[in-house]
């Protein structure tokens, strides 16, 4: 599985890279992670920049900007998710 720490690429071999690294809540780093990948492959087929993308799903710029950057800590699963469902509702 590929992964992104504070932004810097990570190749775990085992699939569990911050439950490793001693992330107390690895499972929903994790989650978040795929989910911010997801975004970013959405935002890449649709092939629109970041200033769009963020007008399409009702935020700011900084705050996509800030997500994409792998700055997840304070961003909850479920806000990132109703993101990615705004914009998947563009590519269909």
């Amino acid at each position: 599985m590929n992964n992104f720490i504070n932004g810097v690429f990570v190749e775990d071999e085992n699939g569990f890279v911050y439950a490793d690294s001693g992330y107390l809540d690895a499972e929903q780093v994790e989650i978040k992670t795929e989910l911010v990948y997801q975004l970013q492959q959405l935002i890449d087929d649709l092939g629109i920049p970041h200033s769009q993308a963020a007008e399409l799903i009702g935020k700011p710029e900084s705050w996509l900007s800030n997500l994409l950057d792998g700055k997840i800590r304070d961003i909850s699963q479920t806000t990132i998710r109703e993101s990615l469902v705004r914009l998947s509702s563009l590519h269909l």
